[in-house]
């Protein structure tokens, strides 16, 4: 009888995080390569492939987000209102700059070569990757709590049930304003593949799935779900 057994389709990296895990995102250039944002103040960079640590940085304070620009840098911001690079060839941090409250989110825009985090201190901060330096701050008028792209389109929840819509090209008016159609403050946004909406979830763990186009008919497919824990 053939015994024939496949690779684990699952499995636990070794040397986790001490304490809660805040954020991850994977190398745009490579799946084998992890960022693991955590509240234990540590950044880590993780080999999937080999299941293995192959960097340490630690910020002092619990870090909130993360995000790769391209293979050999990251990025993040915390609790300590610090946004910084660092350099996984050289094991080099910088620090770009500061927020007045803490960072709650960070992405990249690969198109643009674009930084962006979110804070409490309701602004968002454009920065430019090239030159490590901040060149653009935008009021969202409450707490970012979270942000996704979408090719140059940025979308940011806040507190209060905010979203608001921009595009990264023109920054000088917000293209959408909106209300959260969930009932309870937002927990994460993300953006479809296809870039024509998002979906928006809650901390009473609904999901509501939502369409960039106001048009009528656009809208009338929007709708929302329960999500239940096992």
């Amino acid at each position: 009888m053939a015994t024939d057994q496949q690779p684990p389709n699952e499995f636990e990296l070794a040397s986790p995080p001490t304490d809660t895990i805040s954020s991850m995102k994977f190398s745009p250039t490579s799946a084998n390569f992890l960022l693991a944002a955590s509240w234990d103040s540590n950044l880590r960079l993780y080999d999937v492939a080999n299941n293995s640590l192959r960097a340490t940085f630690n910020q002092g304070t619990p870090i909130l987000d993360c995000c790769f620009s391209d293979a050999t840098h990251g990025f993040a911001g915390g609790l300590d209102r610090k946004f910084n690079g660092y350099d996984f060839n050289t094991n080099d941090v910088t620090t770009l700059g500061f927020h007045e409250a803490p960072i709650k989110c960070v992405e990249y825009c690969q198109e643009l070569g674009l930084l962006i985090t979110g804070s409490w201190d309701h602004n968002i901060k454009l920065w430019d990757a090239r030159q490590d330096k901040c060149v653009a701050t935008h009021d969202q008028t409450e707490r970012v709590y979270t942000m996704a792209l979408s090719a140059e389109r940025l979308v940011v929840g806040t507190a209060n049930r905010r979203v608001m819509v921009w595009d990264l090209r023109n920054m000088g008016i917000v293209q959408q304003r909106r209300e959260s159609s969930l009932k309870f403050q937002t927990r994460a946004i993300k953006c479809f593949p296809n870039k024509q909406g998002y979906v928006l979830s809650s901390i009473e763990g609904r999901v509501a799935v939502e369409y960039f186009d106001p048009s009528h008919e656009s809208q009338k497919k929007k709708y929302a779900f329960k999500c239940h824990r096992v």
